[in-house]
């Protein structure tokens, strides 16, 4: 009893294991913004996106930063003054310690820093008393007068870098549905080809069998029943190769999907066809308010003219200021180092002015500004063909719904026509070479009819990932 029950859990296992999965367009596409390893991937770089966005906005908020030494310990032999005034060498034990407390805060719309702070050191010398140094407050300000503010261009480009990246990503998945629309595709051309393989062979079987005992009474000559048997062989070759075909196929949407490459998968086919056209002036509205492409066209333009700043910067008079006030006190006590503080001050101005560089900044200027004047006329002729696109994908996809009702008539008119035949060789009131043209032409009329519905369904998700626009639905695509 314990081993058959074994056995029938294994059995029952294998059963689910093999159980076959039935998806439709939807499903697919559904899936593979989940599950597939592109899907993660177009996510992982929106994080990424996200947070240097997220870093790029905390730069500008007060930090609190701690700095110390704990402790420091310096045993060497120095050279010391002595009362006389020469120099004698001595052992020196030097134990020391601090501890710094500050604040900053960057002033982004001149491009300094502020900072208050507070501090305490201590040093011992072997055989020494102790010496502290306080600075119970300090405030100081530094900035490059007349340089280049970083600041202030992170405060035009980053903005546009975290838009662009949310609209890439809508259009990221927007493609992802279109690659899951072609491995879609694929597996049912294999799957329904692999079914019409199938059923020519048998056909054909039947026929053949037919064939022979016309042919042992002298219905048909001998040349028919080879033409039979000729027809029966190739469809059974082409019925192996449809085999094959759709294990590929199968193995690639699987996978393509996160599954197990040994996964059963059999595809629905939604037959109703979209009944809407698309007008090119809204959806090049919808496009120039959305597409990621205009928001990095921006982007690079900004990206120039910064260049042009910096480089303009680096090349001419500056100014460093550096400005530090505080109180400080010195005492052989923590207590006593606090006690009658005495001011403190420092600035320092650093000068910087370029002289004699024999053209080499004037150099640099104009070579940043003519590269700046190139990405604007890339960007107009971009536009231009940015234009040209949407029209030809909006046209297509017109194009595509017209060509989808009249493919899916003619795969119904050559099915009937190829029934009719049949039936009419089989009462013996037509050729075999029409039955057979028949069967060619219901052959061709099914893979064009799956032809037009991928792309229909392909340069509907062109339309979508240009112009981030649902028109079926009349609403804006939002994936975030």
């Amino acid at each position: 009893m314990k081993y058959l029950f074994i056995l029938f859990i294994f059995i029952l296992t294998g059963n689910i294991s093999q159980a076959q999965r039935e998806l439709s367009l939807n499903d697919v596409i559904a899936e593979a913004k989940i599950k597939s390893i592109r899907g993660k991937q177009i996510e992982n770089r929106f994080q990424n996106s996200y947070w240097r966005n997220f870093s790029y906005k905390k730069q500008f908020l007060p930090s609190l930063v701690f700095e110390g030494t704990l402790p420091q310990l310096q045993r060497s032999i120095s050279s010391v003054t002595q009362p006389d005034g020469t120099e004698s060498f001595v052992n020196r034990n030097v134990f020391s310690s601090s501890a710094n407390l500050r604040i900053n805060q960057v002033v982004p719309l001149i491009g300094g820093n502020f900072f208050v702070g507070t501090g305490l050191d201590n040093i011992r010398l072997s055989g020494n008393a102790n010496t502290y140094l306080s600075r119970p407050i300090e405030f100081g300000y530094s900035q490059n007068l007349f340089g280049f503010n970083q600041y202030k261009w992170d405060k035009k480009i980053e903005p546009l870098f975290f838009n662009e990246a949310q609209l890439l990503k809508t259009e990221e998945i927007e493609q992802l549905s279109k690659e899951a629309v072609n491995k879609y595709f694929d597996l049912l051309r294999s799957q329904l080809s692999l079914q019409n393989a199938e059923n020519n062979f048998l056909n054909n079987d039947t026929i053949y069998k037919i064939g022979k005992g016309r042919y042992s009474y002298g219905k048909i000559a001998e040349n028919e029943l080879l033409q039979l048997e000729l027809s029966l062989l190739n469809s059974e070759i082409s019925f192996e190769k449809e085999k094959v075909n759709f294990e590929l196929n199968r193995q690639r949407l699987a996978t393509f999907l996160g599954y197990t490459s040994t996964e059963i998968i059999e595809l629905k086919l939604d037959s109703m066809i979209p009944d809407f056209e698309i007008n090119y002036t809204e959806a090049l509205k919808h496009a120039y308010q959305l597409n990621s492409a205009l928001i990095q066209q921006e982007r690079d333009v900004f990206e120039a003219e910064m260049n042009v700043a910096r480089v303009k910067s680096s090349n001419r008079f500056s100014l460093d200021l550096t400005a530090t006030f505080g109180l400080s006190q010195t005492a052989n006590t923590i207590s006593e180092a606090y006690i009658s503080p005495q001011n403190q001050e420092f600035v320092s101005l650093g000068v910087r002015a370029p002289l004699i560089q024999w053209g080499l900044g004037k150099g640099r200027i104009r070579q940043a500004k003519t590269n700046a004047e190139l990405v604007k006329s890339t960007i107009e002729q971009e536009k231009i063909d940015f234009d040209q696109e949407v029209f030809v994908t909006v046209a297509n996809f017109n194009l595509n719904i017209k060509q989808l009702s009249v493919s899916k008539r003619a795969n119904e008119v050559a099915g009937k026509r190829f029934f009719v035949s049949k039936q009419r060789y089989l009462l013996g009131k037509t050729l075999i070479t029409d039955l057979q043209i028949a069967q060619q032409e219901k052959d061709r009329a099914l893979i064009n009819y799956i032809n037009a519905y991928r792309s229909f369904w392909v340069s509907y998700y062109d339309v979508r990932k240009l112009t981030h626009y649902d028109f079926e639905k009349n609403m804006v695509i939002d994936h975030q």
